[in-house]
């Protein structure tokens, strides 16, 4: 089995900044993005807003 190679991307998650909800998963590269903010669409408002990185659990 072959060995696992240590990376800089991490696993997170876009919150919405409207109403805290997340609704996105993605990997970012730590190193030269440690955080984004993104303008994506939010399905309870139904519209586009915000959105967040908040790191994510494994």
């Amino acid at each position: 089995m072959a060995a696992k190679k240590k990376s800089s991307r991490v696993l997170v998650g876009l919150i919405c900044t409207e109403t805290g909800a997340q609704n996105y998963v993605t990997t970012i590269n730590k190193t030269k993005n440690p955080k984004i903010e993104l303008m994506k669409y939010c399905s309870q408002l139904r519209k586009h807003t915000l959105h967040k990185s908040k790191e994510k659990l494994k």
